[in-house]
């Protein structure tokens, strides 16, 4: 199939039940993260069980400790749903999981509050990557639609590669909308344990990128994210600040890394006069990355310095966090 831009394309809505039934297609892992958002999940889960058109599919919940009904829910509306339970909320590493059950070839990860954005999706994603082999990670396009906002939009300006067929090369991991080729996901060691949630899709493209593992933005295929009324300005402000400080000192040498780390700590000074909502939030988050940052300081293998260039457009992006 020749690759589409439009993610409304008649292509991407629907395709012929003979197409999608196909037997030659791989089984594939809708993977789900839920944590006490039992209405978005339902929501989530009737269009994975009831709208996805693809012939062979599982799909996996991970459950970070819920309390508000999600694990009654899904027992007695979705037998079809294999759980997870992990019992505590262990945050987005709870996405680790998915990794160790997943029996498909790819896996979807969505969130609690996001979906495919039409029924061919994961059809049209699947035929993509196996006709380029070489993908190793896509990202789909991000889309609000009770807001109108997508999130991705710009997100090609921080590509690392020359735009093509196969998508944007780049860095750019969307938490919650991207789907994994399985072999190449288990061979990294996967979600950083130290992040509750915020930025944990760099810090994870950045260990695949240092692979060479192939990372693809592709805006022709779309996640419908309905945003939950339970984010909080204050904790993402404190989580970014706290975050691009252990990802730098994670990834990078130390020599870049000191730079690099000024920069970040000055777009923080910059994020605080913007907003003095959060300045409070972002001083004390920059105060705790340091006093934890010793680990990620002695983490290997770092980038190479031929990857440090090539990261020469992206470096906007990590510090774009307000």
């Amino acid at each position: 199939m020749k690759f589409q831009w439009d993610p409304w394309a008649p292509e991407m809505w629907s395709v012929p039940e003979a197409e999608w039934n196909d037997p030659a297609l791989p089984m594939v892992t809708l993977g789900v993260l839920n944590y006490n958002r039992r209405t978005e999940l339902r929501q989530t889960l009737d269009v994975l069980t009831y709208a996805v058109q693809y012939p062979d599919y599982e799909i996996i919940v991970i459950d970070n400790g819920s309390t508000d009904g999600s694990i009654e829910m899904i027992r007695s509306e979705y037998p079809r749903v294999r759980l997870h339970e992990v019992g505590e909320n262990l945050g987005v590493s709870s996405r680790n999981f998915q990794t160790q059950l997943a029996r498909g070839k790819y896996l979807f990860s969505f969130d609690d509050d996001t979906c495919p954005g039409t029924p061919g999706m994961v059809l049209r994603i699947v035929q993509h990557l196996e006709a380029h082999p070489e993908i190793d990670v896509l990202s789909t396009a991000y889309y609000q639609p009770l807001t109108g906002i997508t999130e991705t939009d710009g997100w090609g300006h921080f590509r690392v590669g020359k735009i093509d067929e196969r998508g944007i090369p780049s860095i750019s991991l969307v938490e919650g909308g991207a789907c994994f080729r399985m072999d190449s996901l288990k061979k990294i060691a996967g979600y950083e344990p130290a992040f509750l949630c915020y930025g944990e899709g760099a810090e994870l493209a950045l260990q695949l990128f240092k692979q060479g593992r192939g990372i693809f933005l592709c805006p022709g295929f779309l996640t419908l994210h309905f945003v939950s009324s339970r984010r909080k300005t204050g904790f993402r402000a404190y989580a970014n600040s706290r975050h691009s400080i252990w990802i730098i000192s994670k990834h990078w040498p130390i020599v870049a890394a000191i730079p690099l780390l000024g920069c970040s700590i000055f777009r923080r000074f910059i994020a605080m006069a913007m907003h003095s909502d959060t300045l409070k939030e972002n001083f004390h988050g920059l105060l705790d990355g340091f006093r934890g940052i010793r680990p990620f300081l002695e983490y290997r293998p770092k980038l190479t310095w031929k990857q440090v260039y090539r990261l020469k457009r992206f470096y906007i992006g990590l510090f774009r966090w307000a």
